[in-house]
């Protein structure tokens, strides 16, 4: 299992998280994988306790303010890796994650993307929701860019991400990746650790499952996304 992976981390003020983020992947990886982490304007401690893992694999490259889509497509657009994962910097690999979904897209030259299943955790000071019961536990393709494994060539078919959305860039960004045809398989082993708390961007639930749910609505009809 020697092909280099590239794991992209996109952040702003991520302090209270982004060391745990980072420390659940690098024990999975090989010496020869990277993780780019693309800092988006932080004015906190991010960079400090980031530079702090003084692991060589980690290197820090600065995003443009644009929001998360600018700072994916930044940290791709450098990836080196055969394999590309996406994880937000509040975000977890669970054990065993990397090793399990890397020897499905080794054993099947074939496959675009696998996935794992999502797993829900909860702060103090996150909400539960009922959509969140709802996808704990199960394997949910396209709910979100982190709960997967990507050949780096599958993500080049497409320009990169929607910079003009703000939240839904994701889902959109997954919309069109299916348009390419993509084969997809899912994996035993739950994929992602997804982290609610009170600074998810997501909190404002109205806004973002009314943008979701347009983009839906557009991707069915053929209409080019709106804007958030």
């Amino acid at each position: 299992m020697s092909s280099p992976v590239s794991v992209i981390v996109p952040v702003r003020n991520g302090a209270r998280f982004i060391a745990e983020a980072i420390k659940s992947v690098l024990p999975q990886l090989t010496p020869d994988d990277e993780v780019i982490v693309v800092d988006d304007g932080s004015i906190d401690a991010t960079r400090s306790i980031v530079a702090g893992l003084r692991d060589r694999r980690v290197s820090v490259l600065d995003g443009t303010g644009a929001g998360v889509a600018s700072a994916r497509n930044i940290g791709l657009a450098a990836a080196a890796g055969e394999f590309v994962a996406f994880l937000d910097h509040d975000d977890l690999w669970p054990e065993h994650r990397h090793r399990v979904m890397l020897r499905a897209m080794l054993d099947d030259p074939q496959l675009d993307v696998v996935f794992g299943r999502f797993r829900i955790h909860v702060e103090l000071d996150g909400v539960w929701s009922a959509r969140l019961r709802r996808l704990d536990g199960n394997h949910v393709p396209g709910a979100s860019l982190s709960n997967a494994l990507y050949r780096s060539s599958t993500l080049r078919r497409l320009d990169g991400l929607n910079e003009s959305l703000r939240v839904g860039e994701d889902i959109e960004y997954f919309y069109r990746l299916q348009q390419t045809g993509l084969k997809i398989a899912l994996c035993d082993v739950d994929g992602l650790i997804y982290r609610r708390h009170s600074g998810n961007v997501t909190n404002d639930r109205a806004r973002t499952e009314g943008v979701i749910f347009d983009l839906i609505r557009r991707h069915r009809a053929g209409v080019g996304p709106v804007k958030s």
